[in-house]
Parts: C-alpha cells; sequence; structure tokens
C-alpha cells in the first residue's frame, strides 16, 4: 500500500513543506462520507485541445484504480445505493462510485479494460444525442472533436454491470432553456436510454454542473423520474446529505494535470486544493 509520506514526497516535488501547504490542503481532516469520482477522458488529449484537465491518462487512471484497490474501497454504482435505501441491503465499508461525465468513446477504449483489471464497475453519463457521434457541444477552437460511444458499446457496459445515466439530449446549461426546453432534455434523453438499453435510468448528471443550485431545475429533474442528481461541487457526501436534497451531490473532479498525491487528498478530504 502507498504510505501516507510516500503520497506526500509525490506531491512535494522537490518543493518545501510551505509550498506544500500553499498549494494542497494536506492539514485539513480526514472528512466521513462516500467519494463519487467524476472523470471526463482518459487517454493523452490529442493536439489541439484546450482543455486538457478533462484528460486523464491511462497511467494514472490505473495506479488510481490500483490507489482504490491498495487502500481497500470498494466501488459501488448509485443502484447499489437504490437497494441500500429500498431494502437495507449493506454497503460495503469503505464504497466509492466512478463516474464518467459525457460517454467519450475514450472511455470504453481505455478506462473500461482497465477497469475489468480490477474488477470494477462504474456509471457513465450520457450525451444521448451524440452518441456514436462527436462532442459537438464542445467550441472547436477550443477543444477538438473525438469521437462518442455507440449504443452498442453502451450495451457492452451495461452487460459488464455498468450503469448508464442520462447527462441530457444535448448537453445544454439547463437554466438558460425554457421549462418545455429542460422538459425535453430530462425525460427525452431518459426515454431514448430506456428504448435502446431497455433500462430506464435514474440517475442523472447536470451538464456544466449548471442547475444543480437552481430549485426550479432541481424539481424538474425529480418530476422527470431521476431518483439522484450529481453535480459538481467538490466534497464527499453522506446519508444526512442525502435526506436534505439528493438532487445536487457533490462529487470529486479528477484531473488529469494533478498527481496521486492530490488524488488521496481527494478521496480523503474531499478536495485537493484550497
Amino acid at each position: 500500500m502507498t504510505s501516507l509520506i510516500q503520497l506526500v514526497l509525490w506531491g512535494l516535488g522537490g518543493v518545501g513543506a510551505g509550498a506544500l501547504s500553499a498549494r494542497w490542503n494536506w492539514w485539513r481532516q480526514t472528512k466521513p462520507g462516500i467519494p463519487i469520482l467524476m472523470y471526463h477522458k482518459v487517454g493523452n488529449p490529442p493536439p489541439g485541445s484546450k482543455i486538457r484537465k478533462l484528460w486523464v491518462s491511462q497511467k494514472k487512471f490505473k495506479n488510481h484504480m490500483a490507489y482504490l484497490a491498495d487502500s481497500g474501497y470498494t466501488p459501488i454504482l448509485f443502484k447499489d445505493l437504490y437497494q441500500h435505501w429500498d431494502h437495507q441491503k449493506p454497503l460495503p465499508g469503505k464504497p466509492v462510485l466512478i463516474t464518467f461525465d459525457d460517454a467519450y468513446a475514450n472511455n470504453y477504449t481505455d478506462a473500461f479494460p482497465i477497469l475489468n483489471q480490477f474488477g470494477y464497475k462504474a456509471t457513465v453519463f450520457v450525451v444521448v444525442q451524440t452518441v456514436g457521434w462527436d462532442n459537438r457541444w464542445h467550441d472547436p477552437k477550443t477543444e477538438t472533436r473525438i469521437p462518442m460511444m455507440s449504443w452498442a458499446d453502451l450495451k457492452t457496459l451495461q452487460n459488464a454491470g455498468w450503469e448508464i445515466g442520462s447527462h441530457t439530449m444535448n448537453h445544454p446549461r439547463l437554466p438558460q432553456l425554457t421549462d418545455d426546453e429542460r422538459k425535453f432534455e430530462l425525460e427525452r434523453s431518459r426515454q431514448v436510454l430506456g428504448e435502446f438499453l431497455e433500462e430506464t435510468p435514474k440517475t442523472f448528471a447536470y451538464p456544466y454542473g449548471a442547475g444543480e443550485d437552481d430549485e426550479a431545475v432541481r424539481k424538474a429533474v425529480e418530476a422527470a423520474g431521476y431518483r439522484i442528481a450529481a453535480g459538481i461541487h467538490a466534497g464527499k457526501w453522506t446519508a444526512d446529505r442525502m435526506k436534505e436534497s439528493p438532487f445536487n451531490l457533490p462529487r470529486i473532479f479528477v484531473r488529469g494535470d494533478e498527481n496521486l498525491f492530490d488524488f488521496h487528498l481527494q478521496i480523503t478530504r474531499g478536495r485537493s486544493r484550497l
């Protein structure tokens, strides 16, 4: 198991403890709760990509999964939470959720084989209108167009035990839409996923995190038939937080420009940066 001292040395990278304190929150106490990891793209960013922090290399991703294994974490799905709440099915001692936003093809080609090596499953949030196409909601001036998963890819993941959630039809900022437009994005995406995968999702993630703090948007998500919605606010969540609001669960944004010490702090403190 990688020790905390080793992780600190990794984070130091030859700089002083003062710089470490200024950059990382290692001095904060470990926080209780379940971490929900938020990934986007696995692999190396292509030429022209200006959102490089969304890319986590295969090597780093594998190191993250090894850290979870060595630290005794057990990846679960949101489905496991529903079983826990509805039927008192016990959860493992150190649960963690691994999620991917958008459903890029590299989640299937690069992340899926690594997760299989560890026997792990994950949740992928799908931008339904882009299945089999590319990330068309991005401005090509800032982010290169890359392939998204196909329906066959998603079915393979589903058959392997992954959970497939909704990330709307077109990846809009939900608060900027009319009520009818918002309803379409939420309900139609859930309907199409149910038709193609023969299982209607109960789990949702807000594009850009937009709407997680908007009561009207949260109510629309609930009215569309979802039981949980994940946002992008940093932190870990607890059963008390779940009772307060299941429609803005915090997640841990795993950045490609961070190291294993960052990952350790993310898992244990809910954030790595000050």
